[in-house]
This record gives structure tokens, C-alpha cells and sequence, in this order.
């Protein structure tokens, strides 16, 4: 890879450019104890939920745990719990502001590709003024189909209007790995997790934080 053929990058927002997933445990785990006497450590969480949809968790609650619940309630009770968080104290991961600056002023394209609702990007990114970097973003309100189906880098593959051999995508789950893959796209896999390494053990690119990705494209 060379700047001269990667002329886009495609990031994931949780897990990826966003500390996330802690968050994400801490407003779940209550709940979860309190309506279904379910206890989870932060190891589950990164194990049997991190990089899911809340469509696909509700089934691994009720298929895993045999509990009765749905969408609609666990959207609600979810909801809740993050409006009484500070979703402001979600910290970047490291490296992605120098990333992101390196990446622009070299002329690359950027854009965001998220299972996540937009108003958690702009809240997030934009408490950390990084908003400005992304030519667009893809999140959960724009596909039918969100991770692992194809749909969200597919569009952004599409609006991008670049031939896939100009694109790479970053990831830290197998769920985003399997999206970008199935678009076609060649997918960088950063993570720190022991359980994501394992399960993106095929992945080409595999690096434990951003440092790495610049010196493979540019």
C-alpha cells in the first residue's frame, strides 16, 4: 500500500477512534442485573456484546440467557441509562487526533462508518472537535442492514465513488471486519482485546492501536 493507491480511509467509531465500550458496559451491566439478575463482567461484555447491534444482542440475551425481553424495551431502558451518563467523558483511543491530522493533510479522504446513531457521533467526536475531519458519516439511522451486513460500506464505498482497490477500512471487531470484507474492501484490524485478536486472527493488517496505520498507507 502507498498514498498513491489508498486514497480513502473508512473508520469505525466504538472500540476504534472511541474508548468506548466501557461506557457501554457500565450503563448495560445495571440493567441487566437488575431486570434479569444477569452479571457480567467487563470481559463478557467484550467477549459476547462489544462491536454488536442492540437487535442482535436482545437475541443473544434471550437465545444465551433464556430471558424474556425485545427491542423496543431494551432500546428504552438503554436509552435511559446513557441520557444520565456524560457521554462527553468518552475518551479517543490513542493516536487518532495525530492519525487524523496525518491522514488529511496528506490529502486522504475520511470518512466514518458506524453501527452507532448519529447523535452519539456528534456528541462524541464533536466534544472532541473532530468532526470536521470526516467527509461524511455512515451511521445506524442510514442502512437497513447495519454490521456485519455489507450495506454501510457499500454505501460509503458508493458515495465515495472510488474503485475499492483506493479504500481500506479500520475496524476492532470480527462483526466490522466481516462488513468491510463482504463489501470488498481490504480492512486494517486495530485492537488490544485478546478475544478480538483471536477472532481477527485472518485479518492481513492486525495492530494493537492507530500508530501503525499511517505507516502502511502513507
Amino acid at each position: 500500500m502507498s498514498i498513491s493507491t489508498i486514497k480513502a480511509v473508512l473508520f469505525d467509531l466504538d472500540g476504534t477512534l472511541i474508548d468506548s465500550e466501557y461506557f457501554y458496559y457500565s450503563n448495560w451491566s445495571p440493567i441487566l442485573q437488575r431486570e434479569f439478575e444477569i452479571n457480567i463482567s467487563f470481559e463478557d461484555w467484550i467477549k459476547d456484546f462489544a462491536g454488536h447491534t442492540l437487535v442482535r444482542n436482545v437475541q443473544f440475551l434471550r437465545e444465551r440467557y433464556k430471558v424474556e425481553t425485545d427491542e423496543e424495551s431494551m432500546w428504552n431502558k438503554t436509552r435511559a441509562a446513557y441520557a444520565q451518563s456524560d457521554m462527553t467523558s468518552i475518551r479517543l483511543m490513542p493516536h487518532v487526533k495525530e492519525v487524523l491530522e496525518g491522514l488529511q493533510k496528506k490529502g486522504v479522504r475520511i470518512a466514518l462508518v458506524t453501527s452507532s446513531y448519529r447523535s452519539t457521533v456528534d456528541t462524541v467526536l464533536g466534544h472532541h472537535q473532530l468532526l470536521d475531519y470526516f467527509e461524511f458519516f455512515i451511521t445506524r439511522e442510514r442502512v437497513n442492514n447495519p454490521k456485519p451486513n455489507p450495506e454501510p460500506y457499500l454505501l460509503a464505498t458508493e458515495l465515495l465513488g472510488l474503485p475499492k482497490e483506493n479504500i481500506i477500512a479500520v475496524e476492532d471487531t470480527i462483526t466490522g471486519y466481516t462488513s468491510a470484507s463482504s463489501a470488498g474492501l481490504v480492512c486494517v484490524a486495530v485492537t488490544k482485546h485478546q478475544t478480538e485478536k483471536q477472532r481477527l486472527a485472518d485479518a492481513s493488517y492486525l495492530f494493537e492501536d492507530l500508530s501503525a496505520l499511517p505507516k502502511l498507507i502513507l
